[in-house]
């Protein structure tokens, strides 16, 4: 028996607390200035040796996001972790995202470390964010308690050093070992499907070696180990217990939080397949289930990995309402192709909705020829604010909206999908940007939309009153045409 001792360690706290920016400084890399919109959107591994006083000590990274969106994330790596490392920036101090990642490591039962990030910044505060801290029962050293803390920045490097002093130090007094002759285990943290590779699935080998020749099993998922990758990217034969590892050819995407068993022989691996199989149940039947009485807005999901499908799933629930609902048809990983588009054939209103992933021309061309709307995006939160939108557009109407300004439409300039570009003069009250709008032609309700853009002398404004001319930018399904009369106010109220 070898024990290894390569602690785990999950980062986890809130949003822009500088989770990303701690391990850019301690990788010497750049990866938070890449992440779409400055944020981690999905859930990496990294591994680092440390040179301590005694020795060099390699330890591995869960990078998590902080957004609310993905808590599963969250709890998950806290799951596959030895230590966590709880997030704190000492100018904002605790956070909801805070308290919710704080949660996930004390539901796991593992020994946590709090670092006090941004310690740089003028408006840094470390005794208020140690209150905010101890509030929340988090007694830490120095202040009556036992819980670990450092106080660091991830632009001047002060403390990094500490902390993974630290994280050395917790490993030992917590005897965190694993053993590498013990039969293969890992978690699996994200899984992927790339066109060209197959799907693949990021682990963390929690006991044993998973060595190439065997057979890997996550549920009813099998891949014959003949791809192994390391952290980096680079074939290996061999992932001890401690590291992370990629492996590539499973025969679907594994579930992300589920158990990766190591299978001498195929007829093993299978025989695991098939009673994992027994025990599971699928969803299709109920998918297309709705309610007769209000109107459903049927979305197909596709996204670059199960994580953000699920952080989408989330985002989408908080959607629901009691006049019309969103009914996800089916999700997956990977490029929105012709088969998920031909899940929403027959049914209106029907949208493709995808996050960091490319479309297929033949799925597009599909999609806009059988009226189902389709948007693709590289930040979760606004793809669920799409969707938001249409769904209030299908919602009816129990009361009538209040009108607090008139447009006469003058000009139509541009149609990019739903969105029209349009001149016009203020003929009473006022608009704003964001106003709910009623668009009537002589006489008669057409559509109704949102006025998303606003400008007088091409500057973008909040407002314009009455006798001004200006542009606008409509977000609606109905044509916009010169002539058309737009009334604008607040939205009415739905139920």
């Amino acid at each position: 028996m070898a024990l290894i001792r390569q602690p785990v360690v999950a980062i986890v706290g809130h949003i822009d607390h500088g989770k990303t920016s701690l391990l850019d400084y301690i990788r010497k890399s750049a990866v938070a200035s890449r992440e779409a919109g400055g944020i981690t959107q999905r859930v990496s591994a990294y591994e680092i040796t440390h040179q301590s006083a005694d020795g060099p000590k390699p330890i591995t990274f869960i990078d998590t996001p902080g957004h609310e969106a993905f808590g599963g994330m969250r709890r998950r790596s806290a799951r596959a972790a030895d230590i966590a490392i709880l997030i704190v920036a000492a100018d904002d101090g605790v956070k909801p995202q805070t308290i919710e990642a704080l949660k996930a490591v004390q539901d796991a039962q593992i020994p946590m470390i709090v670092a006090f990030t941004k310690i740089d910044k003028n408006t840094a505060n470390l005794d208020r964010a140690r209150e905010s801290v101890l509030r929340e029962g988090v007694y830490l050293e120095g202040l009556g308690g036992d819980v670990p803390q450092v106080a660091l920045s991830s632009v001047t490097g002060e403390g990094v050093s500490e902390l993974l002093d630290l994280i050395v130090l917790v490993s030992d007094i917590n005897s965190i070992d694993s053993d590498d002759s013990a039969p293969a285990r890992a978690v699996v943290i994200e899984s992927s499907r790339d066109a060209r590779t197959g799907v693949a699935a990021t682990v963390i080998v929690r006991e044993g070696t998973i060595a190439t020749g065997g057979f890997a099993v996550s549920g009813t998922a099998l891949a014959p180990l003949r791809i192994l990758e390391d952290v980096a990217g680079a074939r290996a034969t061999e992932i001890r217990c401690g590291r992370p590892a990629r492996i590539v050819g499973f025969s679907e995407e594994p579930a992300v939080g589920s158990i990766v068993t190591v299978y001498a022989t195929k007829k093993e691996a299978e025989a695991a397949v098939a009673e994992a199989r027994r025990g599971s149940t699928s969803p299709a039947a109920s998918a297309r289930a709705t309610s007769e009485e209000k109107p459903v807005l049927r979305v197909v999901i596709k996204a670059d990995t199960l994580g953000s499908v699920e952080a989408l799933q989330y985002e989408i629930g908080k959607l629901l309402q009691d006049a019309a609902e969103i009914l996800v048809v089916a999700s997956g990983v990977g490029a929105i192709n012709e088969n998920d588009v031909k899940l929403l054939i027959g049914f209106s209103p029907a949208a493709l909705v995808g996050f960091n992933v490319k479309v297929e021309p033949s799925a597009k061309d599909l999609a806009e020829r059988q009226h189902i709307m389709l948007e693709t995006k590289d930040i979760i939160y606004e793809l669920a604010e799409w969707l938001g939108v249409q769904l209030q557009a299908i919602t009816p109407d129990t009361a009538e909206a209040e009108v607090t300004g008139t447009i006469k439409i003058l000009k139509h300039f541009s149609t990019t999908g739903n969105k029209h570009v349009v001149g016009g003069r203020v003929e009473s009250g006022v608009l704003k940007l964001n106003d709910f709008v009623r668009v009537n032609r002589r006489g008669i309700e057409v559509g109704k939309g949102r006025i998303t853009n606003l400008q007088l002398q091409k500057s973008n404004v909040q407002s314009v009153t009455e006798g001004m001319e200006c542009g606008l930018m409509v977000e609606t399904k109905a044509d916009v045409v010169g002539g058309d009369l737009l009334e604008a106010g607040r939205e009415p109220h739905h139920g």
